[in-house]
């Protein structure tokens, strides 16, 4: 049977496991970001390389 000094002791432990669950989310946003951030890099360096292949390039490349 749950008595009532039982509620409070409950209700703490949920608060610290879902502060723990915020901040392990916050940690992974983080690293989401981040990991887009380099995947942007990434993506303007390729599209740079390509426009960079098809203006020194002397003709049309296959398949562009």
């Amino acid at each position: 049977m749950t008595t009532t000094s039982d509620i409070p002791l409950d209700l703490a432990a949920a608060a610290r496991t879902l502060a723990a669950e915020a901040t392990a989310l916050q940690a992974r946003v983080t690293e989401l970001r981040d990991a887009l951030a380099l995947l942007d890099l990434q993506m303007e360096f390729v599209a740079a390389s390509l426009h960079r292949l098809r203006s020194d390039a002397p003709g049309p490349l296959p398949g562009f």
